[in-house]
């Protein structure tokens, strides 16, 4: 087999499984059916400006590039699990591509740059984050167009090139997809570079940071400025409550959407190593290695690892003292250490791009395929509506969630499950002689005695809901 044509059978495998895997287990509340609804929204309403929670309830967690992605391509492949996250994996299959802008001299540019979106897409979060309905995939493509873009331009000897406006672009992609911590994230790991080369001139002097900064503020902050118009308030709650507070309070309660996700202060270290699996293990074997012969020599400490490095810090610094994080926070350090562990696996893996080492690639697809096959609760319909919701495709009756109803239950009613939490409303719907479909937790059921109500049938039962069908009226 030719150098490097193991490498890329198997990455072209790991797309491929996760393309088909797409379609295979529904969306899960609450964090996937959530942003699935909510882009499902955009694309029935027509309302571009802001993201919905429900009609006409704004929601201002996060800015709308992931929801525009995937409103798109729900347009395209329709209103289901693939259209859903199809966006996605088109996001990170774009950041994988930007890794043959990073030059990988002296190893071979296609082999090292194949190498890199194997690392990527085959880990752990890459693997996972690439077929999911998530924002953090988006706003990591951002960055690492950022990041590539500046060592491009500022590492030449005189200015020019599109890479010093590409970097203003992934700025603003960041803004759109993210919000603000996007800049800061990238603003750290070039504040951390910046202080161990001491080369601030350069920096200066390579970009042009006026046109540049009036560049992503034309891409970013008309949607901002148009969000705060339809919704007031919306600006305060994004840039206080969600940039701050909830990294800063423990259990924050301020979220309009959910509680917090209190984790212990630096568990995001612990979350990346997980999350670069298992190529973080080869890594760490691999430092132990000299270079095979053959290889140039390098310089000491060589540049573009401590840029690499200063790129995987900055989102675990940034978030080594939060309280309120989540595994996905680690996913944009995943890109640079890509780039790091290619390079270490091209020059000290004996075989390079031909080794049999590639083979760890499938470690996750068979995993996940695995999962899916066993019906593990991530990958099957127990975070779900759907298998409740199914027979009700094609009905014309009202379909009616009291108490509370889970994103996943919009998305697969089409947006017709309607939520009642009002006690007086709730005894309207139960006394109704109209034909109807009730949906209520299961511990709500059983204290309300329904079972024993003539007037009602269980149609179903799923994961702590029960489902009720109106009697005909004899």
């Amino acid at each position: 087999m030719k150098p490097g044509r193991l490498l890329l059978c198997v990455l072209v495998v790991v797309v491929l499984a996760r393309v088909a895997s797409l379609a295979l287990y529904p969306l899960t509340d609450t964090t996937e059916a959530r942003y699935g609804e909510i882009g499902r929204k955009m694309l029935e309403t027509g309302d571009w400006i802001t993201p919905q929670w429900d009609y006409g309830v704004p929601f201002w967690g996060k800015p709308p590039l992931s929801f525009w992605a995937a409103a798109a391509t729900m347009a395209v492949f329709g209103v289901n699990e693939f259209g859903a996250r199809i966006a996605t994996l088109i996001a990170a299959l774009a950041t994988a591509a930007l890794f043959w802008r990073w030059p990988h001299a002296p190893a071979p540019r296609g082999a090292a740059s194949m190498a890199a979106a194997l690392v990527l897409l085959s880990s752990v979060l890459g693997f996972l984050m690439m077929g999911a309905v998530a924002t953090d995939v988006f706003m990591t493509f951002g960055m690492t167009l950022s990041m590539i873009a500046f060592w491009n331009a500022v590492s030449r000897g005189a200015p020019g090139g599109s890479d010093r406006w590409w970097f203003f672009v992934g700025l603003a992609v960041g803004l759109l997809a993210k919000g603000p911590v996007a800049l800061v994230v990238t603003g750290i790991a070039l504040f951390l570079w910046l202080l161990w080369t001491r080369d601030w001139r350069r920096m200066w002097r390579q970009l042009p940071w006026a046109g540049g900064i009036a560049l992503t503020l034309a891409l970013a902050l008309p949607w901002y400025l148009a969000a705060e118009r339809a919704t007031p308030g919306f600006l305060h709650y994004f840039i206080i409550g969600e940039h701050w507070q909830r990294f800063t309070q423990p259990g924050w309660t301020g979220d309009l959407y959910g509680g917090g996700h209190e984790r212990p202060r630096g568990a995001i270290w612990l979350y990346a190593f997980g999350s670069a699996l298992p190529w973080s293990i080869v890594a760490l074997v691999l430092l132990r290695r000299k270079p095979v012969s053959g290889q140039a020599s390098r310089p000491s400490p060589d540049p573009q690892i401590a840029y690499l490095l200063c790129w995987v810090l900055a989102p675990l610094v940034l978030f080594t003292l939060a309280r309120n994080i989540l595994e996905s926070y680690a996913l944009p350090a995943l890109p640079a250490f890509a780039l790091i562990a290619a390079r270490l696996l091209m020059e000290r893996e004996r075989g390079g791009a031909a080794s049999r080492v590639w083979l760890l690639g499938l470690v996750m697809p068979v995993v996940v395929a695995g999962l899916i096959a066993s019906g593990h609760e991530r990958f099957s319909d127990a975070l779900s509506q759907r298998v409740l919701l199914a027979p009700l495709r094609n009905s014309k009756l009202p379909i009616v969630y009291l108490y509370e109803r889970p994103f996943s239950g919009q998305f697969y009613s089409g947006g017709r499950a309607l939520l009642v939490k009002e006690q007086p409303e709730i005894e309207r719907w139960l006394a109704t002689d109209q034909p109807a479909i009730v949906l209520l937790p299961q511990g709500r059921f059983d204290a309300i005695g329904l079972a024993a109500d003539p007037r009602w049938k269980v149609a179903g039962r799923h994961e702590g809901f029960v489902m009720l069908e109106r009697r005909a009226a004899h």
